[in-house]
């Protein structure tokens, strides 16, 4: 469904959350989005394609940030990070929300997207460890090797591990540019299918934020 016509929380997303909490999450998900792009923009504000390159990096920190300030207030938040890493994470009613960057067009949902591509290693051992394996297809290539990801993503996983019961997966997917800021918001979750692979076992639309109109800059006569 189009952001732009949604009135409020899926009964899927009200189903997972209680009612209260759907209602907050429906609109600072994408708030939160929306502000690690204008922040990452507004930082290198001459330099779009190199601010294109971090949104696809699954180690950019700005959007884990966020969805922390965003989210952790909320009643039942758990927020879950490590000393020096670029990953933190809020867990909300048993599940823990992964923000997942998923393509740059708004015509594009992340039903659409395929699971695993630009999954990054955070995103797959969360899978591997408290969600849904799946066997890496012969044209996804491997993620380079990294030591201190690594070591971060393990304590994170190992933090993780802490919670009893096992928390669900949840990706907070999202499309955007440096040009145009955040077109598409997402909230999804995968599961197996009968070959092994992953697929997306529900997707729900979020509503995009109000643009922000800049305010017209003063003119200087001499």
């Amino acid at each position: 469904m189009r952001a732009d016509v949604l009135v409020g929380p899926s009964p899927w997303v009200v189903e997972q959350f209680g009612a209260k909490v759907a209602a907050e999450l429906w609109t600072r998900v994408p708030e939160a989005l929306s502000t690690a792009i204008s922040r990452e923009v507004n930082a290198h504000p001459s330099a779009p394609q190199s601010t294109e390159r971090v949104l696809a990096n699954p180690r950019w920190a700005l959007p884990y940030e966020e969805l922390v300030l965003f989210l952790g207030s909320l009643k039942g938040a758990e927020i879950i990070s490590v000393p020096k890493s670029v990953y933190q994470l809020v867990m909300i009613q048993g599940r823990v929300l992964v923000p997942w960057f998923y393509g740059q067009s708004a015509r594009e949902s992340m039903q659409d997207a395929p699971v695993g591509r630009s999954f990054g290693r955070l995103a797959r051992e969360l899978l591997r460890r408290f969600g849904t394996p799946w066997r890496r297809s012969q044209t996804e290539l491997p993620l380079p090797l990294d030591a201190v990801d690594e070591r971060e993503v393990a304590k994170v996983c190992s933090a993780i591990s802490q919670v009893d019961p096992a928390p669900t997966i949840t990706f907070a997917g999202y499309a955007g540019t440096a040009d145009h800021g955040l077109l598409r918001a997402c909230l999804g979750e995968v599961e197996a299918t009968a070959n092994g692979r992953i697929s997306w076992s529900r997707v729900d639309d979020l509503p995009l934020p109000p643009p922000v109109i800049p305010r017209p800059r003063r003119l200087q006569f001499p």
